[in-house]
């Protein structure tokens, strides 16, 4: 098992770090079914901006140190460097969302926007959730934005950013943001510790685990750690660490041929029949029958593709145009 020791003398948290879309015009489009049993968003971060869009359904996500519930039409903007991902009852949704750099808007333009550069600096915060009912302009502007980055037409790249930066005009001109509060020391501090026990699961959730050694990570004692762990993620620390370890078996029985009880040992089951257990706790249903529909019920989990999405407005006679 890794150190901690050696966790503790990073400089930063490990983030998601992946590349999104490419050096030139880092924008990634997702497409999700939260419906699908190969879904599930773990709790995360990046320093990308995100937009999602509800194409339909209701999902309820958690965001920083609350949950948000979000019903077709809405929108809802995660900043950069924010802890995200499903909330315990996620609710079935289909939504879809962008993934962006936003130094996009200011790369962009003829000059430097001090709109977004507070933003950026952390001066104002933005608000999170914008409702269809409530804010339309900034509906018709997003679909607008999701339809360009889906078709990939000619100059859909300058197309895309300049709707983005009328979304974040109409934020400003209706004054849709908050001067940023500044955290009190000590929860700021709870906050960047946490960022290392996500760091110790990442790397180490093969392994044996214990609670001491997670509250450690945190330098916290182990019931002060259950309290600010819940406080911050609205989870167990136990049912957070079992949650990612089924998720990567998921993702081991999607993509390897291995027995299941091989895929229970490397995500840190060693009791067969508990990871049985945990697993349908999670998936509504065994880790067996999840491997034999592995070949039907994947096209909505991910995420660069929008086949299905499409199908869905030819379904509905053209509801994008609405």
């Amino acid at each position: 098992m890794t150190k901690v020791s050696e966790i503790k003398k990073q400089k930063s948290p490990v983030k998601e770090s992946q590349q999104r879309g490419t050096v030139l015009f880092p924008l990634q489009y997702n497409y999700c079914n939260t419906a699908n049993p190969f879904y599930d968003l773990w709790l995360h971060w990046h320093t990308e901006f995100e937009l999602i869009h509800i194409v339909s359904g209701s999902y309820c996500m958690f965001i920083n140190d609350h949950e948000v519930t979000l019903n077709e039409g809405d929108l809802c903007i995660v900043p950069g460097k924010v802890v995200h991902g499903d909330a315990p009852e996620k609710g079935q949704a289909k939504y879809e969302s962008a993934v962006f750099d936003i130094e996009l808007m200011r790369l962009h333009g003829f000059s430097p926007d001090s709109f977004i550069s507070e933003i950026v600096n952390g001066t104002i915060s933005i608000d999170n959730v914008y409702r269809q009912n409530e804010h339309k302009e900034l509906s018709r502007a997003a679909l607008a934005f999701f339809e360009t980055i889906r078709d990939q037409k000619e100059g859909w790249e300058s197309i895309s950013t300049g709707y983005l930066i009328i979304l974040f005009g109409l934020i400003k001109r209706y004054a849709l943001y908050s001067e940023k509060k500044i955290l009190p020391a000590k929860k700021h501090i709870r906050n960047e510790k946490l960022q290392f026990v996500f760091e110790l699961i990442k790397n180490n959730y093969m392994k044996n685990i214990t609670l001491e050694e997670l509250a450690d990570a945190a330098g916290f004692s182990p019931k002060y750690f259950c309290r600010v762990f819940r406080e911050m993620t609205n989870r167990a620390p136990v049912e957070y660490l079992n949650w990612f370890r089924i998720n990567r078996s998921c993702a081991m029985i999607r993509e390897t041929d291995e027995k299941l009880q091989t895929i229970a040992s490397k995500c840190g089951f060693n009791d067969f029949s508990y990871f049985i257990k945990i697993f349908h706790r999670y998936k509504n249903m065994t880790p067996l029958k999840y491997r034999n529909c592995k070949d039907s019920n994947n096209a909505d989990v991910n995420i660069d593709s929008d086949s299905e999405y499409e199908a869905l407005f030819k379904n509905e006679g053209g509801k994008e145009n609405e």
